[in-house]
């Protein structure tokens, strides 16, 4: 399985948009790394997870070949992770030009997804085809991967969702956003070897005290209750992504702070092959 981070960055990316703090302006100087943008991922280039504003750019800078995505999988509706309006773009012979025969790109969210893509009209398309997602209901791609959506503690008002991802030789665990994972997750993770699992950190090194986001506290207590379930083992990589500027942390800072608690942390354009 191959795994592509695309943006690594909360909601107003990383530097801030119009942010003056002093780690944006450092963000700004050093470059590399510590410029992130909206988060997102590719896997097997050929399957999205959520469609960040930045994603045209992104596909620009590192390569990837939009027009060849067959199936995109929304956690939830807020707009750092649903561009509905670009979805307008996938209009085959008006803004793009695939093969006449090429099926509309398969879509799954929740129910906020739904929701906005009703008010947005893209429920309409004829060349976007929306799957609702059910909570532990596994959906089986075409392409071999099976995406099982679990509860999120995040986006109040919707079923917004993490995924657990699997392709009959590996298993990921993608857990973003989220704060601390719902108690209904743990029980169905429970006796599933991980091979690879991402997790929220919008906080950087610092405690998150609220709804929706984790800080590396909360990060390694996740990690703690899915090693007691025998989720995680001693080669299951553990990586960190979603950050935001405000934990004040430039990338090498949030390296070091990880390694301490056994995490790797995420970069824009980051490959992970299993």
């Amino acid at each position: 399985m191959k795994l592509q981070y695309l943006g690594t960055a909360a909601a107003e990316a990383f530097p801030g948009v119009f942010c003056h703090c002093e780690t944006c302006a450092k963000a700004r100087t050093l470059g590399g790394k510590n410029i992130r943008r909206r988060s997102g991922m590719m896997v097997n280039d050929t399957t999205l997870i959520d469609f960040p504003p930045d994603i045209y750019a992104l596909s620009l800078e590192l390569g990837l070949d939009l027009g060849s995505v067959t199936d995109l999988m929304i956690t939830h509706s807020h707009g750092d992770h649903f561009d509905v309006g670009e979805l307008n773009m996938r209009q085959n012979g008006m803004f793009c030009h695939l093969d006449q025969d090429a099926p509309p790109l398969r879509l799954y969210g929740d129910d906020g997804v739904a929701r906005v893509m009703k008010a947005a009209g893209a429920d309409k398309y004829p060349y976007v085809a929306y799957t609702p997602l059910t909570y532990f209901d596994p959906v089986k791609l075409p392409n071999g991967l099976v995406f099982t959506p679990l509860p999120a503690s995040h986006a109040e008002g919707e079923n917004a969702c993490i995924f657990l991802i699997e392709d009959g030789r590996h298993r990921v665990l993608y857990g973003h956003d989220t704060g601390l994972l719902p108690e209904a997750d743990y029980p169905f993770l429970e006796g599933k070897p991980l091979d690879f699992v991402s997790l929220d950190c919008c906080n950087g090194s610092h405690s998150a005290e609220y709804f929706g986001h984790m800080g590396m506290p909360q990060c390694r207590k996740v990690a703690d209750r899915l090693e007691a379930l025998g989720c995680i083992r001693p080669d299951t990589r553990l990586v960190l992504n979603h950050f935001s500027h405000n934990c004040g942390e430039l990338h090498e800072d949030l390296v070091a702070k990880a390694a301490d608690i056994g995490f790797e942390v995420a970069y824009d354009g980051m490959i992970v092959n299993l």
